[in-house]
């Protein structure tokens, strides 16, 4: 699955990738965002701390060379975290509660102000920012003094991370109550509900639009702008996550949400929340302590998951489906910072002096920490570097991850830590044992093995074996079920199968078999995948109007594949799981228009988009004439009293009726009928009543069709 470029910062990534392609020499060479008043900062750069050194850094993001540098910003050690938007950049200490406003043009901390929230969140949501205590207090602070905005919005704690959409909206989980909570310019808006009280909730905004992973559900809703909802089955190893929940990033440029299931197999699952597809593939394949992986990042085709045990980014190349180089950040063991800001993907050892940054095409550039010659607060600008010359992180010599001073030791892990990495007591040595050697020519194991979801079917790919010569490649399905096409794919590929058919309310695991003259060497087995995706929108929906009510009418959704579909009908009228492709709804008023709003679902989850269809109950006027058995009087209103108008008897005229109501009961004293229907009919402009006895209107019912009743 290709992963969808940003929604509302599309052009930012094209032109990022355009630019690093062609102007990274220029960008090197001239410089970018020049100043004339300070410090010469790039305008695509981002902003990288060192808590080793208690610095700060500015790099440049076409060139990878650190413009500018802030030292002694805090003391060596700390728990830091850098919050940039636009021209704002404030760094936080997580553990002492201290932001600091950063004056990039002066190269300054401007102004500091204590918070006393120890694990302190920062958030940036359009020109308001906001410090979010877990313990649950929101407080509006004005991003430029620090000063508090308002009155502090008060949540059941302890809160999920937060995160900012593109509109200005910040979003809050509220694990304790299943709800997501969004507060707009302080004020706090209306909770909405994404799972049960006390799951987990992990919040990502992908293309401005909130996404919510509950993983004690293994389910995944987003929020529309409208406040609409839409459901995604997650494959049910999400559950063994516990109360721990899933990992995935506050924040992605595009619709696809990369989300990482902790656990033995290091599952990968890329959420596209735009169309539905899950693909997903096991990072054990890729990294020898999947305990170690952090949270992933998506830029591009490509998603980045920090193996905090080798200092590297396992990269996964969703287009190509396969394992791209991984790209090394650090010697060091830690945890890796990895974010994405205007269309470029940073990663920094925060405790060290590695960095990089990653364009779109999945092209990186060092960037060194480190470097000396950096202007700072007291220095001038660096001259840039004469064309042709190379420069470290630009195409030239490669240069050291690792600080060039002494900075402190990485502190020990201490009693509550969930992973040490200390050495190991002695133990006592096996008796060796000879392992019997397979054929020379006995192929590896296929890997790679990649599972997505598509409608009515799943699509697998797979690396091919490393050695040996294979002569075909076959695939297992489990449990049994659907069409495996090809039945086999030759040695040389292409190394896909597609598995059509199968039940949407199962999930299935493939193994693909390499075969060989000397037997086969399976894979191991892939993640779980359903032959379905959620649902697009109920197809030509319509609505017919009769009296008080409307037959409605639809197809099944372009992409329900044949997997079993129901629908939920909200609107004039609300009715769940309409197994079919129709209903018919009464007890609605007459002369009002009424909108229907109906949405499809399926074992895989809501549908993505909705179908409306309005009924117009206006009346049906229909000619019929009048008896002529006897004077018809034309009443004001439907009763014995009054007198508007007279038709002559045996005198017929066509009359115009509007619709039909209960009155008084008279009985014609020719015909001897007896009924106390009245027809509401035009009459001089105006309307008039006639009883039915004296129209020849249809009989039977009341009101008889295709009248309507008067409902005004």
């Amino acid at each position: 699955m290709k992963i969808a470029l940003p929604r509302g910062d599309r052009r930012t990534a094209m032109i990022a990738a355009i630019v690093v392609g062609a102007l990274g020499i220029t960008a090197a060479v001239a410089g970018v965002g020049v100043s004339s008043a300070g410090p010469r900062l790039a305008d695509v750069g981002a902003w990288l701390q060192s808590s080793a050194r208690g610095s700060v850094v500015h790099a440049n993001g076409l060139s990878g060379q650190v413009d500018g540098r802030i030292d002694h910003v805090a003391r060596p050690g700390r728990d830091l975290d850098v919050v940039q938007h636009g021209a704002t950049v404030l760094l936080v200490d997580r553990a002492a509660g201290t932001v600091s406003r950063i004056d990039p043009g002066r190269l300054t901390v401007a102004r500091t102000r204590e918070f006393p929230v120890a694990r302190l969140q920062i958030v940036v949501a359009g020109d308001a920012a906001y410090a979010v205590d877990p313990e649950g207090t929101v407080q509006r602070v004005d991003p430029v003094t620090l000063a508090a905005v308002g009155a502090p919005v008060a949540l059941p704690g302890p809160l999920g991370r937060a995160a900012a959409d593109g509109g200005g909206t910040l979003w809050v989980p509220v694990p304790a109550t299943g709800h997501v909570v969004p507060i707009r310019d302080g004020v706090k808006g209306a909770a909405v509900p994404v799972g049960a009280p006390g799951d987990p909730l992990s919040l990502t905004v992908a293309g401005g639009v909130p996404v919510v992973v509950d993983a004690r559900a293994a389910r995944a809703v987003s929020i529309g702008a409208d406040g609409t909802r839409t459901r995604f089955t997650l494959p049910d190893a999400v559950t063994a996550t516990g109360r721990s929940g899933v990992l995935s990033p506050a924040t992605v440029e595009g619709s696809t949400v990369p989300v990482l299931v902790p656990g033995p197999d290091g599952l990968l699952l890329l959420l596209d929340s735009a169309s539905g597809q899950i693909a997903q593939t096991k990072l054990s394949q890729a990294a020898a302590d999947p305990a170690a992986l952090g949270v992933p990042q998506a830029l591009g085709a490509r998603a980045y998951i920090p193996d905090t045990g080798a200092g590297r980014l396992i990269v996964w190349d969703s287009a190509a489906n396969g394992f791209a180089e991984p790209i090394q950040v650090t010697t060091r063991e830690g945890d890796l910072e990895v974010s994405v800001r205007d269309g470029l993907l940073w990663a920094n050892d925060g405790a060290g002096d590695g960095a990089v940054v990653v364009d779109p095409e999945g092209r990186e550039r060092r960037v060194r920490k480190d470097d000396p010659d950096v202007p700072g607060p007291a220095r001038t600008s660096r001259p840039e570097p004469a064309p042709g010359t190379a420069s470290a992180g630009d195409g030239g010599a490669p240069t050291s991850s690792e600080p060039t001073g002494s900075p402190p030791p990485r502190p020990e892990p201490g009693p509550h830590s969930t992973r040490t990495r200390g050495a190991a007591p002695p133990e006592a040595s096996p008796t060796p044992t000879r392992d019997r050697e397979p054929p020379p020519d006995q192929p590896g194991a296929p890997g790679s093995v990649s599972v997505r979801s598509g409608p009515g079917r799943i699509d697998v790919a797979f690396a091919p074996s490393a050695s040996g010569d294979v002569r075909r490649y076959t695939l297992e399905v489990s449990p049994a079920g659907g069409e495996v096409t090809p039945a086999a794919v030759a040695g040389d590929g292409p190394f896909r199968f597609t598995v059509a058919g199968g039940d949407c309310a199962k999930e299935y695991t493939v193994v693909v078999v390499a075969r060989w003259k000397g037997g086969e060497v399976r894979s191991e087995p892939s993640g779980a995948a359903r032959p379905c995706v959620a649902p697009a929108a109920p197809a030509n929906f319509q609505a017919e109007p009769k009296n008080h009510g409307a037959d409605l009418s639809w197809s099944a959704p372009e992409n329900a594949g044949g997997a079993d579909v129901t629908y939920a009908l909200s609107g004039a009228a609300s009715k769940d799981g309409i197994a079919g492709t129709s209903v018919s709804v009464e007890g609605l008023k007459n002369a009002h228009k009424h909108t229907f709003t109906l949405k499809a679902r399926n074992a895989a989850g809501d549908g993505q988009a909705t179908a409306s269809a309005t009924a117009d109950l206006a009346y049906p006027r229909h000619a019929y004439r009048n008896a002529g058995k006897t004077d018809a009087l034309v009443r004001p209103g439907p009763g014995k009293d009054g007198e508007i108008g007279r038709i002559p008897k045996g005198r017929h005229r066509p009359l115009t009726v509007i619709c039909q109501i209960k009155g008084p009961s008279v009985t014609d004293a020719e015909s001897g009928e007896t009924s106390d229907v009245w027809n509401r009919i035009e009459w001089n402009g105006g309307v008039g009543y006639l009883s039915d006895t004296l129209m020849k209107t249809p009989r039977g019912a009341f009101p008889a069709a295709p009248l309507f009743q008067c409902d005004d």
